[in-house]
């Protein structure tokens, strides 16, 4: 299937994998770990506010010295979120990755989240279906 006919949700890796923002990083961190996925899209009540990132945990808590079990969600999470809706073309999400300079983008359907898209998901083409580890 040729790039242009594709939407996010073609591709998108599924479910989006949430957190509180009270939750330690420590939890993240497992829960990203045992999920096999590297971002985490954080909540407040039931609505996403942010997003924290392997890449956060390590440059705002591990090189910083702080104890990831102290350190709130809340303190690393990347805010305001950038979603991208489920029916956008493969282009949209690309160039909104690229002119944010990020590498996720949380996809929104009728309102609701229900995935990630990632530049891995745009290069490969291929979605990812994840399962939250209860632990």
């Amino acid at each position: 299937m040729e790039a242009e006919l594709l939407e996010v949700r073609d591709i998108m890796t599924y479910p989006a994998i949430t957190e509180d923002e009270d939750v330690s990083v420590a939890e993240i961190a497992k829960c990203m770990k045992m999920s096999g996925i590297s971002c985490v899209v954080i909540t407040k009540g039931d609505n996403p506010v942010g997003i924290a990132t392997d890449r956060d945990v390590v440059t705002k808590v591990i090189m910083k010295g702080r104890d990831p079990g102290e350190v709130k969600a809340k303190e690393i999470m990347s805010s305001p979120l950038m979603t991208i809706e489920s029916d956008a073309s493969l282009g949209s999400a690309g160039k909104v990755l690229i002119e944010k300079g990020i590498r996720r983008l949380p996809v929104i359907e009728k309102g609701e989240l229900v995935g990630i898209v990632s530049l891995r998901n745009i290069v490969t083409r291929e979605p990812l279906h994840v399962r939250k580890y209860l632990f």
